[in-house]
């Protein structure tokens, strides 16, 4: 786990409220849902402010309420022999993909404070076009994405209950994108995936999520702080 104040230190404002940032090494979706699910009891109640968590999976097919199985090509044997899997999710979107290269963001929250959930998830798709710093980059609100010059750089799926979101982002530094070619993303196999990396950007872990970090902040008018995801767990 790792919670470096440079790696994330923000502007600060006399006004802006505090969050927390934490960001953590590869750990498997299902363990990652449940400790979201405890954040947002957490957030809901109150004992925590916004979380902004960052991460990676290990390779994972997943597909929202509206997704279905069928836009997965591949069986779960097929899977299993190339080290992945497939999880039906309860966040808003249909199948994406989870994995090494790809900055996983969960955004705990409450989305009554960032204007509802539209404009909260403009301000996801806005951050990500930013911290990709890539030039013509495409914010679409309507598919939910990133997207330059036709390709996907990043998508958001989202879950709000009782004013409380969880999942969020995921966008693509250097990931392997032939993971994209077993699946009709997003419920659209004519769209071509692409990373960071790819465009010719900085596709760095570290100068990526901490550029992200810093245009949510900007957005939202947050400041976050870094904390250990052990800390945080402690105090939902």
């Amino acid at each position: 786990m790792t919670g470096s104040g440079g790696r994330f230190a923000a502007h600060r404002t006399t006004i802006a409220p505090m969050a927390f940032v934490v960001a953590t090494q590869r750990m498997g979706y299902d363990e990652a849902w449940q400790i979201q699910r405890a954040l947002a009891e957490a957030r809901r109640a109150g004992r925590i402010p916004d979380v902004l968590w960052l991460l990676e999976h290990p390779p994972v097919y997943t597909f929202g309420r509206h997704g279905k199985r069928e836009d997965l090509w591949v069986d779960d044997a097929t899977l299993a022999a190339l080290g992945a899997s497939c999880v039906h999710s309860d966040r808003g979107g249909l199948m994406t993909w989870h994995g090494p290269g790809q900055t996983t963001g969960y955004v705990i929250a409450d989305v009554r404070d960032h204007g509802g959930v539209r404009r909260f998830v403009h301000g996801l798709v806005q951050a990500m076009a930013t911290a990709s710093g890539l030039d013509g980059v495409e914010v679409d609100d309507e598919r939910m994405g990133a997207y330059i010059d036709g390709r996907k750089l990043g998508s958001v799926g989202i879950r709000v209950s009782a004013g409380i979101t969880t999942h969020g982002v995921a966008l693509n530094r250097d990931p392997d994108l032939i993971w994209y070619e077993r699946m009709s993303a997003c419920g659209a196999p004519d769209v071509a995936a692409t990373s960071i990396a790819a465009e010719g950007g900085r596709a760095m872990r570290a100068v990526v999520e901490g550029a992200f970090a810093h245009a949510l902040g900007d957005i939202f008018n947050l400041v976050f702080d870094p904390i250990e995801l052990d800390e945080l767990c402690s105090r939902a």
